[in-house]
This record gives structure tokens, sequence and C-alpha cells, in this order.
């Protein structure tokens, strides 16, 4: 007598239908709370196995050696990935996002005075017509963060606005997340150029770059990343940090159409920013050795000193006493950007000569006598270092009568004003003339 086979697959299909569907927020409490609870259970474990942990909790786990040849190392990446592949899927897609649309305006709330509001009422029958994974954006305190009329609608266009930004925001950390090799959250400087690498045929604005300068506009790239967002220069960038720094906005500028010569020029990430910077380091290069010496590095601008020249090449890495293309690159990011805290504390080191909490008036007249000299091979004369160092202690406002602090540079709002009068010569008679407005003249061969 033959069994009657079993028709696995409706049978699975009847048994999932039965079941409640879940949001995946709910699928997501649950997970975590499973996490808690093994989290808890290890503990109690730990302490049964050594009663001193109930006195003294463990404050120190020692690294793990991460070797991509390990099957552990493996098997955790997958399953990253495939958790991370399963996070896609609860993406709003465009057909979501424009079933959405479509509802928020078919549900408009009384009264009628041409106004695109809905009430919370409507707000719930809303969430209820859409897919389940829709549903987390309709929650009561997301209702409450938005401005409401004397009827208690909000606006359904800064609504909707808001969740195209959750999406994008959430499309993006996912997708920055793959090629977080590690897994710990942070981008390597080898994960942040594959991701940058992969992200270059995508942007419209870069489909004419050729692709033999795809290496050195990566390079390019990757730097400003890491100059802004690791300042401690540890080698890697937390995801986190760059979700919410604006230099990613700025690369993802490139996705769009349409950009002016005066936008495409502001942005570093654009193709024209990166040639111009690489042309002006092969113009440099005046031996083509592929490195920069101190003395093609001072044909930088004219106005800069030698002693800010030989202090550079003192603090950051060389090679064999000459600069590379990446060294270069921190140079013009902090040259190019002295407001910024970041470029405040690359200049910081060095001024800094003695490697001292601060720097007093011994090393400012270090820095400002050789500003005087260069300016007096123009014939300009009459500045006293004095008087300078005087309107300098001015301007920082230090803690100490006598001595100047990073913090002071970076919280007196010119530190950008003061590092250039002890840097270059140029800017130190723009700024001293600036009332005049005159400028100081200088030949091509000594400018570039």
């Amino acid at each position: 007598m033959s069994k009657k086979s079993i028709d696995w697959v409706n049978t699975l299909k009847k048994f999932v239908d039965s079941k409640q569907q879940r949001t995946a927020q709910e699928i997501d409490d649950e997970t975590d709370q499973l996490f808690l609870d093994y989290i808890e259970q290890a503990r109690k474990k730990e302490q049964e196995e050594d009663p001193s942990y109930k006195k003294i909790p463990k404050f120190f786990q020692k690294a793990s050696v991460t070797n991509e040849n390990q099957l552990s190392f493996r098997v955790r990446q997958e399953a990253r990935t495939r958790f991370l592949n399963h996070k896609t899927g609860e993406i709003l897609d465009k057909e979501d996002l424009e079933k959405l649309w479509t509802e928020l305006k078919n549900n408009i709330s009384p009264p009628d005075d041409k106004k695109e509001r809905i009430n919370y009422n409507s707000f719930l029958t809303i969430a209820s017509l859409l897919p389940i994974k829709c549903r987390h954006f309709f929650s009561a305190s997301t209702f409450l963060k938005f401005d409401r009329d004397e009827y208690g609608r909000i606006d359904i266009v800064a609504f909707f606005h808001s969740i195209v930004r959750k999406v994008n925001l959430f499309q993006t950390r996912i997708q920055i997340s793959l090629y977080d090799s590690i897994g710990n959250g942070y981008l390597r400087e080898k994960d942040l150029e594959n991701y940058i690498f992969e992200l270059i045929p995508t942007f419209p604005q870069l489909e004419k770059l050729d692709q033999n300068f795809y290496p050195f506009y990566v390079i390019t790239a990757v730097r400003k990343f890491f100059f802004f967002l690791d300042s401690k220069r540890t080698g890697r960038i937390y995801i986190k940090d760059m979700l919410t720094s604006p230099i990613l906005a700025e690369l993802y500028e490139l996705r769009q159409e349409k950009l002016t010569l005066e936008e495409l020029g502001q942005n570093w990430f654009s193709k024209q920013s990166a040639l111009k910077v690489y042309e002006r380091y092969l113009k440099l290069d005046n031996d083509h050795n592929g490195l920069l010496s101190k003395q093609e590095l001072s044909k930088y601008s004219w106005g800069l000193t030698d002693i800010f020249i030989d202090r550079v090449f003192e603090e950051y890495q060389t090679f064999e006493g000459e600069m590379d293309y990446k060294t270069f690159l921190d140079f013009v990011l902090a040259m190019e950007n002295k407001k910024s805290q970041q470029a405040i504390q690359y200049f910081w080191r060095i001024l800094n000569v003695y490697h001292k909490p601060a720097i007093d008036s011994f090393v400012i007249n270090m820095f400002f006598r050789p500003i005087i000299q260069k300016l007096e091979h123009k014939d300009k004369f009459g500045f006293n270092v004095e008087d300078v160092k005087d309107e300098i202690f001015d301007m920082a406002k230090p803690s100490m009568p006598t001595a100047i602090t990073l913090t002071d540079l970076q919280n007196c709002g010119q530190g950008d004003i003061i590092i250039s009068m002890l840097i270059d010569a140029k800017a130190f008679y723009e700024y001293d003339q600036r009332e005049s407005g005159q400028l100081l003249e200088v030949d091509d061969y000594e400018e570039f």
C-alpha cells in the first residue's frame, strides 16, 4: 500500500499564511531581544565559572586577530552579507514610494482649504493601506515630529520628503556597509577605495573620466574623507560619521545630470577639481620622479616661507625626504580649508615646533621674521614683529596671557587668519592692507 506523498509547497504556504504577518520593526525587535537574552545567559555563565565577575565586571576583551582565510571569518562575512541583503529588501522601492504618495493625496483631511494636509486618523488609515514594510514610518512619535495646524493636520509634502530622505540614508548605509570587510562598523582606506572605485561608473558627472585616471581619482576622493573624518589618523572611518558628514553629500552631488561649471569647480570630487589638483602636482614635480622635494613644494605659492615648508616635511610622512601624492593632497586640503578644525589641527603640528601644549612669543617670532624678509625682497617695509605678535595674541584671546594653545586657535574664530599670517607672506600683506585693498603682485613664474 503506497503512502500518499505530501505536497510540501502548498503545506508550507498554508502554514506561513496561518501565521500573523509581522512588520520589519517587530522582527527586528524580536531579534534584538534574542540577542540580549543570549548576552545575559553568557554573563550568568561567566559569573558561575568565576564568582569575582559579580563584583568586578569584565572590562577588557582581547581583540581577536582577523585572518581572512579562517573559516569563522568567512562564515561571519557571509552572514553579514546575507543580513544586509535581507535589509535591502526592506527598503522602499520606486513603486512603494509612488503608492505611498498616491495614498497621501487620496486621504487629505478636512476642511477643504486647498492645503495638502492629513490628521492622525487619516495617517493611520493610510498606514493600513500600505505594505507592511511601509508601516514603521507611521508611528505616533513620527506624526508628532511635524508641525500641526489648528485642525491637528501635518503637511504631506514635508512628511513624504522626510520618508524619501530616510530611505536614501538607509540605502546608502547598507551600500557602504557591504564594503566593511571586517564588519566592525568602519571602513579602512582600502575599503573606501573599493567603494568609490565602484561608484565612478554610476555618476553621470564622471562618465567621461578617463579610466587610466581612475586610480588617481580614487586616491584624491579618499583623502578628503580621511582628512576630515580621521583627524586622529587611526586609518579608519566609522560609517555613522560618513553618513552624517557633508562630505558624502558633496560626493553624491555628482549623481545629478546637470551641474554648472561653478558648482563643479567648487566640488572636490568633480572630474574638473580632481584633474586640477593632479595636474598641479605634476607641474610642481620638476624632476618627474613622482615625488615633491622641499624646493618643488615651495613653488605651490610664492608667499610660503622656507621655515614653513621645512616644518611640513618634518611633521608629515615623506619618502627619503620627498612628498608623495597622498601627503600632497592633505597639504592642499589644509591650505584650501584653513577655517576647518581639521586644518587648524594640521597647521598646529607645524607651528608647535617644540611639541609643547602651547606656542609662545619665541615661536611666533621664529615664523614671522621670514615673512618680513620675504616682503622686503618685494620692497615692502615697515613691519614690526612686536606689533604683529601683539595683534596675534589679541586675535587668539588665549586662556594664558603668554602662550597660545590649539584650543585657543580653534575657538577664537580667527585661527585661519593667524595661521596665514605666520606661514604666507602674500596672505599676511593682503590682510594687513585689507582696508586699502592693496594686493601684492607676483610674477607668473612665482605663483601658480
